[in-house]
């Protein structure tokens, strides 16, 4: 067994995803990106240079220390630097410079990666057919959000279009602070799109 270092850069939390949950390296990124913006995951960011002032800091700050974006995508960060590609905001009661900050580096608590963005402890082994039945924490929230609101199975497509509930399903998951899924996870567990 490898030692698991306490806080993990962008890509050692994609790849981390990636070898128990069983989703696409895209979903895998959405779904740090959603947990990232939500503060579900636990995260600390470096400082490197305020973008007003022009002064430069070494200052590792925790996430709560950040006005984090409500909303962040895939496109908004650099995965192998592993770091915003735009500055993010201070608080004031914080630190004595406030305001926006390039950062040197954003990295995620590996315990909250393992227990929020892997769907939790899993056992190492190298049996195949266990490896063929990991978890899928994505699909495991979608399915458990279109229990919640459609116990009788999902209505057809004529009588509830793909937009429509994958808004619905999307809602849910925010009113059960759940980390966000991709619309193509959604209509995958609900029988539209091929597995």
């Amino acid at each position: 067994m490898s030692y698991v270092r306490a806080w993990q850069r962008l890509s050692e939390a994609i790849e981390s995803i990636l070898a128990v949950a069983g989703c696409s390296r895209e979903e895998a990124q959405t779904d740090i990106c959603h947990a990232i913006a939500d503060r579900t995951v636990r995260i600390q960011g470096k400082l490197r240079i305020h973008t007003t002032r022009h002064i430069t800091s070494n200052r590792v700050l925790e996430g709560k220390d950040f006005l984090i974006p409500d909303e962040i995508k895939p496109a908004d960060l650099d995965w192998g630097d592993s770091r915003p590609l735009t500055p993010w905001a201070v608080d004031r009661d914080v630190f004595g410079f406030p305001g926006s900050w390039e950062l040197e580096w954003i990295k995620l608590f590996s315990t909250d990666v393992t227990n929020i963005l892997c769907g939790g402890p899993t056992e190492r082994t190298s049996n195949r057919t266990s490896a063929t039945s990991r978890r899928r924490p994505a699909r495991e929230r979608a399915q458990q959000a279109i229990n919640e609101l459609y116990p009788n199975g999902v209505p057809d497509p004529a009588t509830l279009p793909n937009a429509l509930l994958c808004r619905r399903i999307g809602e849910k998951l925010k009113e059960l602070r759940l980390p966000q899924v991709s619309d193509d996870t959604i209509l995958r567990v609900a029988g539209r799109r091929r597995k």
